[in-house]
C-alpha cells in the first residue's frame, strides 16, 4: 500500500504544478492613456487623459519624462465617465525634440503610458488643400471637360468599330 500512496501523492504533486504554471499570475490591468494632440511644439499645451477601473478615486503622471513636475495630479473628467481623469499641460520651452513615455499610475493599482511626441513645429496642420473651401468653379469646369472629352473619344471608337463589322 505504500507505493499507491506516494504514487498518489507524486501524482497530486505532479497536477499542482502543472497547474500552477499554467495559471498566469494575477496582474494589474492597464490603464488606457491618450495624449492629445500627439505632436506638440515645446511650449505648446495637451490633454493627457487616463482611464481607469470604475473604483479609482485619482490618477497621477511623473512629468519628469518631458521636464515637467516629478507628480501631476490629475483631475475627474465627469464625461469620461468613472475612473476617467484628465489634465491639460504645457511641455516645458526648453523640452528638445522627441518622444516621452508619460507614466500614469491610478488609485486603484492600474497603470499606463501614453506617448508625447516633441516637435520643433508641433503637429502638422490639417487641411488647407485645394478642396477645402468646397470646389471651385475652375475644378468644375476642368472636371467637366475631361468627362465630356472622354465621352466623345468613347463615342467614336465605338462608332468606328461598328461600322467595321457591318459593312456590306
Amino acid at each position: 500500500m505504500g507505493t499507491s500512496l506516494r504514487r498518489a501523492a507524486l501524482t497530486a504533486a505532479t497536477g499542482a504544478a502543472l497547474a500552477a504554471l499554467a495559471l498566469p499570475p494575477a496582474a494589474h490591468a492597464a490603464a488606457d492613456v491618450t495624449v492629445n494632440p500627439s505632436a506638440v511644439a515645446p511650449g505648446g499645451r495637451f490633454t493627457l487623459a487616463a482611464y481607469c477601473g470604475a473604483t479609482a478615486t485619482s490618477a497621477e503622471v511623473s512629468g519628469t519624462a518631458f521636464g515637467g513636475p516629478a507628480e501631476i495630479t490629475l483631475n475627474p473628467f465627469t464625461d469620461g465617465g468613472p475612473g476617467a481623469f484628465n489634465a491639460e499641460l504645457t511641455v516645458p520651452a526648453t523640452t528638445l525634440p522627441g518622444s516621452y513615455q508619460l507614466s500614469v499610475t491610478c488609485s486603484d493599482g492600474e497603470t499606463g503610458t501614453g506617448t508625447l511626441v516633441v516637435s520643433p513645429t508641433g503637429a502638422p496642420a490639417g487641411g488647407g488643400g485645394s478642396t477645402s473651401q468646397g470646389p471651385s468653379r475652375a475644378l468644375l469646369g476642368a472636371g467637366g471637360s475631361l468627362l465630356a472629352a472622354s465621352g466623345v473619344g468613347a463615342f467614336l471608337m465605338l462608332r468606328r468599330r461598328y461600322r467595321g463589322h457591318h459593312a456590306a
